[in-house]
């Protein structure tokens, strides 16, 4: 034990640093104002100051209970958990990051230790799978900038690699950046794209910033901190104190326990990545990730065409996407994305040919008398100013018979060529009755996706039509008119994560698979009981937990949704009142 109370860094010169370093007040202690970086042409997006990382706690948020939130008894009972040889030899080891760390700390990174080899096993080793994808172009963008290689490994302790997570607080990506930071380091957050969730930009993004807080704190000690907490919260706890050394600071009252402990958290990750075998982890295959290419796609390419066109599912061209909110690219500006090389010669042929033509992924809508912008954003649940922009006017009037251009705004694009496919593949026959809102509700699929998943112009439908829905399957019945979920078990997953995916209980999930334990095999077929109602949609679902001072508004434009989607998600009727302390429902694109 005490050889882990002293666990030597070999680059000493980095802790001197930290301790003596001068620093600059003006540049660490002024935290850039959000005001001064968001992007005018966005207010719905007004988002909270001074944060800029946080815990990945998004639908895939693979535990509840880190290392702040266990109760003292649970505490002690983690604490109580015997380690194996192995294990203690894995915390012995000597890493690039190793810190002096007092009783204190060391206990909290054994903690943390044993709830990622004990508890939460199988999450990280999902983890793993995942970092596959992105890991080497990571450690390649690090190489090039000179920063520390462990640093690569950072996203592990921010958001297990899910490119799609999002914080209670609204930070998104697998760096966890929050739109006003990432609008700082050039990623674009609107209604059309979220670039935090890219992890080739925001990679680029991540290493300015960490730069950045190295320059202004003189260690990485406090830049880590800092990335935490954020800069502004890190450099008036340092006023506060007095303190200017990173283990006086935080052996004080002076930051919160989650940052207290972020150190020792990240200590915890490097120990187990570097003991992947001798711990039973399969280790990281640094192949896996195919080569990629950039394109540069026209403004308003339909993506759902293009990833066909490349001989890929939409789900999968999302996985190598996944900043795209809409299932067309944004009407005011080019863009790129990326793509395996082995589909890239494909897309760029579609994108050369005569079907590639602007407004692909739009459709056209007569404005009828009595319309007005609001109320077609209201049907169709696109912002005004997002219709406004794609029509390229400014002005508030209309006229009946105009016309006006409706981008798609779901998971599929509205096209008649979106109409037969719709049919070929359709899961679902409306019955006498029926209306487009009882199915999205009782299949728990937004209108929005229904419209332009069938290439519906409006909510008219009729019985014996043939709908599509998304995420669901064609029961055994002949009629078609029963859907369930049917979910192919993927290499890492866990009975407990795609119960938690698709928010129904463990014993519900074993019982409509006749399971009589937890094994589960890649490939394996489960039934989803009840249909689920997570994991039909492309949608993360995050809790948020209401603040004071905060609005309806500012809450659906922080998340990029609507005021009128995150009433229905949460019952929240026109007038009433939502107080701190309320948890709401967000789910997000």
């Amino acid at each position: 034990m005490p050889a882990r109370l002293f666990l030597i860094f070999p680059a000493v010169f980095l802790l001197l640093s930290c301790a003596s370093a001068p620093r600059d007040d003006t540049s660490v202690f002024e935290p850039r104002s959000i005001e001064q970086v968001r992007d005018a042409s966005h207010p719905e997006l007004d988002m909270p100051r001074d944060r800029i990382s946080s815990e990945a706690k998004s639908a895939e948020r693979m535990f509840e209970d880190e290392i702040d939130d266990l109760t003292p008894e649970e505490k002690a009972e983690l604490e109580k958990e015997p380690l194996t040889e192995a294990e203690k030899e894995a915390l012995e080891t000597r890493i690039e990051f190793d810190f002096v760390l007092d009783a204190r700390e060391t206990q909290a990174m054994e903690n943390y230790f044993k709830l990622y080899t004990h508890r939460h096993r199988d999450s990280f080793q999902t983890w793993l799978k995942r970092s596959e994808l992105y890991l080497p172009y990571i450690k390649e963008v690090f190489q090039e900038r000179g920063l520390p290689e462990d640093l690569i490994f950072l996203p592990f302790a921010e958001s297990g690699f899910n490119a799609r997570a999002y914080s209670r607080a609204g930070a998104a990506g697998i760096w966890q950046f929050m739109p006003g930071t990432g609008r700082m380091y050039d990623l674009r957050v609107d209604w059309w794209l979220d670039e935090r969730r890219n992890p080739f930009l925001s990679t680029h993004a991540a290493a300015d910033y960490l730069e950045k807080l190295h320059g202004d704190f003189g260690c990485w000690y406090l830049a880590l901190a800092a990335y935490n907490a954020g800069e502004g919260r890190v450099g008036r706890a340092m006023q506060r104190s007095g303190h200017e050394d990173y283990f006086d600071l935080i052996n004080g009252p002076y930051l919160a326990m989650e940052t207290r402990n972020y150190v020792p958290k990240f200590l915890a990750i490097l120990k187990i990545l570097r003991n992947l075998e001798e711990l039973d982890f399969d280790p990281i295959d640094w192949d896996r990730a195919p080569d990629y290419r950039e394109l540069e796609i026209p403004p308003g390419t339909d993506l759902i065409a293009l990833s066909r066109a490349a001989g890929l599912e939409f789900d999968e061209f999302k996985k190598y996407n996944p900043a795209f909110r809409r299932a067309v690219s944004p009407s005011d500006s080019r863009v790129e994305i990326m793509l395996p090389d082995t589909k890239a010669q494909a897309a760029a042929e579609f994108l050369d040919s005569p079907e590639t033509k602007r407004h692909a992924g739009f459709h056209r809508y007569q404005v009828r008398s009595g319309d007005s912008w609001w109320r077609i954003s209201n049907r169709f649940g696109i912002p005004v100013s997002v219709l406004k922009q794609t029509n390229n006017t400014s002005s508030n009037m209309l006229r009946p018979g105009q016309y006006v251009i409706i981008p798609a705004s779901g998971s599929s694009h509205a096209s008649s060529s979106t109409q037969e496919y719709a049919q070929r593949r359709g899961n679902y026959t409306v019955q006498s009755g029926d209306t487009l809102w009882d199915i999205s509700r009782r299949f728990n699929v937004e209108m929005q996706t229904l419209i332009a998943a069938n290439g519906l112009s409006g909510n008219t439908i009729h019985p014996g039509q043939k709908l599509y829905i998304p995420g669901h399957t064609r029961s055994g019945g002949g009629d078609g008119s029963r859907v369930q979920t049917t979910y192919s078990v993927k290499s890492g997953d866990t009975l407990w994560e795609i119960a938690r995916r698709y928010n129904v209980e463990m014993s519900a999930l074993r019982n409509a698979n006749n399971l009589s334990g937890n094994t589960i095999r890649p490939g394996q077929e489960l039934n989803i009981p009840g249909g689920g109602s997570g994991g039909g949609s492309s949608s993360s679902v995050t809790t948020y937990e209401v603040r004071r001072g905060d609005t309806l508004s500012e809450i659906a434009g922080r998340f990029g949704v609507s005021t009128r989607d995150l009433r229905n998600w949460n019952n929240i009727s026109r007038g009433q009142i939502i107080r701190p302390g309320d948890r709401l429902e967000v789910r997000v694109d």
